[in-house]
């Protein structure tokens, strides 16, 4: 390996009721891909690019990976879209431009690392770019690392190389220049204050490239590799090669304009590595617990993106590669292909998100246990196992037999769709959850046995068909008591709050009919499913799914495992309303409270919404704009293959 010649030398930088759990938690994962997200929202302003494939130029532990193949290209493709007209409009003028400082506030928090502004960027850059996030198992270190194309503007980026140099040194930070795989790099340290540790910067200019990370050690990766294909690199790496390979085999002979990578494990690791050491620990037990349960099959994600391409607004192409063999846990995702995907007399004709799909229940549920004796047990072995023996068994308890007498009545299609009500406010979202049975009087005794006894649920009857409907928790106010002034009380301090959690449906109730297990967000919504006339009044009769499920075979989505639909105009409308009411934190849809989990300060504790949607035109000017959009998924013999994509309203 080239060794780095140093010049100056730098300095080293309760738990919930397992029951409760059971039935009716969500196990919604925190995944940070806001890096990524607010990335490609900049890259459409870029000016010219040419094509360049830069996963020769970063190692082999790269963990994340996120490449333009032609900016302008890009630019171009997305003002052509429906998005893009519709962000031209005079109306949209004043939240567009808040909008971009939100993205470019966003990007800087990434430039900080690099050192360069996103305007300075904006300025020099001609070609392609790239950026990955690296992590060596063997010594914990993350890195990350950028690579743009500025063929013609070389003197330009050292213009704004001498002016972070320049801050660096008013900042009594220091400044050195290294021989670093034969070539010259500038390294830049500033101090560490109140705020962050002692950071170094990395920078490498020639006519066509800069180069920029946030260590000496990470940029020496990239240009080991500049000219020198022999090196292991992220285009060997198993997993990055056969998702690129699949997503080209259906993409053709077609350049793609956006390509991603993720390594599950390996990318969650460089993040730990920035967070708190408390968080730190604690993620770094739940990435244990799940590699320990056999999702370490799941060895990468990604695909292609492309804006504009006959005949869609926008496609996706995405694989997940798991070449098996999978073992423990992850023996659940065995999700068969079918034909078969006519929609179930009880799916609504209006109505906001539809998906349908196919998933072997009592096969996931068999196989269930090594996951959760490997988070909920704590790595304590036979938990799950205890768990169904003490519902069984237990005198005090239901003496139900959860496998045999519940999920044994289970057949493989699912479907679930999502409309809300109007005026729109944070609760108006509902959404229904159908798993087909095979004997529908037995799996409707085994409902009833289940929740008999359960006192968060109500037996009610409608129209002579049982219903139990969920009813919301109540929060049992404690007493306050003072207790400042007694030695020894009061003075430690409280313990980190933890997420507590939240049922997916706090107020969900549940039928059997028409060959499913039917499980609503709202008494209300059920009941008003059930009296529609069905008839006159199925999915099949909406013309724009009739478009997307014809769009969708034409695309290779015949034999699948997993089909989509969706009206965008009303799945986007009940988040946009909020945002211009101002209330989208409160939101307790879905989407919703994802991103409040994502992005509030702390757990517990309400987020500020950022963008300021008094800025927004009435939703009508925005409906015009939303295609509808469909999604298939194909299992595949080491993963599986999606592909989704928007098309033109008109």
């Amino acid at each position: 390996m080239t060794q780095i010649d140093r010049r100056t030398d730098d300095k080293e930088i309760q738990p919930v009721p397992i029951l409760k759990r059971i039935l009716g938690s969500s196990l919604l994962g925190k995944a940070r891909l806001g890096l990524w997200g607010g990335f490609i929202s900049l890259v459409l302003g870029i000016a010219q690019a040419q094509e360049f494939r830069p996963e020769k130029l970063f190692p082999d532990h790269t963990r994340g990976f996120l490449a333009v193949a032609s900016a302008p290209q890009l630019r171009e493709h997305f003002q052509q879209t429906q998005l893009g007209q519709l962000l031209q409009d005079p109306a949209m003028k004043p939240f567009v431009e808040d909008l971009r400082a939100q993205a470019e506030s966003r990007f800087n928090d990434l430039g900080k690392r690099l050192g360069i502004r996103w305007a300075d960027l904006e300025a020099i850059m001609t070609g392609g770019l790239a950026v990955a996030v690296t992590y060596s198992e063997a010594d914990g270190r993350a890195g990350l690392a950028a690579v743009f194309e500025i063929e013609g503007k070389r003197a330009e980026a050292q213009d704004i190389l001498n002016r972070v140099i320049q801050d660096v040194r008013e900042r009594e930070g220091s400044v050195a220049t290294q021989q670093i795989a034969g070539k010259e790099v500038t390294v830049l340290t500033l101090p560490a204050d109140e705020r962050r540790e002692t950071r170094h910067l990395a920078y490498y200019i020639e006519d066509r490239y800069l180069v920029a990370a946030d260590s000496a050690e990470t940029i020496q990766g990239v240009l080991e590799r500049l000219g020198n294909d022999s090196l292991a690199s992220l285009a060997q790496q198993p997993a990055f090669a056969r998702i690129m390979e699949r997503c080209q085999e259906d993409a053709g002979d077609a350049v793609p304009q956006i390509r991603w990578f993720i390594e599950p494990f390996g990318y969650t690791a460089a993040v730990r590595s920035a967070i708190p050491p408390e968080r730190r620990k604690r993620e770094r037990r739940l990435a244990e617990a799940l590699k320990a349960a056999g999702f370490s099959a799941l060895q990468g994600i990604g695909g292609f993106v492309d804006l504009a391409v006959a005949p869609y607004e926008w496609v996706h192409r995405t694989y997940i590669y798991a070449p098996g063999p999978l073992e423990k846990s992850a023996k659940m995702f065995s999700f068969p292909n079918s034909k078969e995907f006519a929609p179930p007399k009880f799916v609504p004709r209006d109505l906001a998100t539809y998906a349908t799909g196919y998933c072997d229940v009592l096969n996931a549920f068999d196989n269930i246990g090594p996951v959760f004796d490997e988070t909920i047990g704590e790595g304590e072995e036979g938990v799950w196992q205890d768990v169904l023996d003490s519902l069984k068994n237990d005198p005090t308890g239901p003496q139900f037999d959860l496998r045999n007498e519940f999920f044994v009545h289970f057949g493989q299609r699912i479907v679930v769709f999502s409309q809300y009500q109007l005026p729109i406010t944070p609760e108006s979202e509902r959404m229904l959850v159908a798993v087909a049975v095979k004997d529908e009087a037995a799996a409707a005794k085994a409902l009833d046995k289940m929740l008999q006894h359960e006192p968060r649920f109500q037996r009610r009857e409608h129209n002579g068909l049982v219903i139990w409907e969920g009813l919301p928790e109540e929060k049992k106010e404690l007493p306050d008591f003072n207790l400042e002034g007694i030695p020894g009380v009061g003075e430690e301090e409280p313990a980190p709050a933890e997420e507590e959690s939240k049922p997916i449906f706090p107020n969900a109730s549940l039928t059997v009919r028409d060959g499913y297990l039917l499980i609503a967000s709202h008494y209300d919504y059920l009941v008003s499913l059930l009296d529609r006339d069905a008839s006159r009044e199925s999915l099949e009769r909406n013309p724009d799914y009739l478009i997307v499920m014809n769009e969708l075979e034409k695309a290779g989505g015949a034999e699948v495992c997993l089909k989509a639909f969706s009206l965008t105009a009303e799945e986007y409308r009940p988040t946009y309303e909020l945002i211009r009411q101002g209330k989208m934190p409160e939101s307790q849809t879905l989407m919703g409270r994802l991103l409040n989990s994502l992005l509030a300060p702390e757990p517990g504790k309400p987020r500020e919404q950022r963008i300021d949607g008094s800025k927004l035109p009435d939703f009508e000017i925005i409906r015009r704009h939303l295609g509808p959009a469909g999604l298939f998924g194909k299992a595949e013999k080491d993963g599986w293959f999606l592909k989704g994509f928007t098309l033109s309203k008109e």
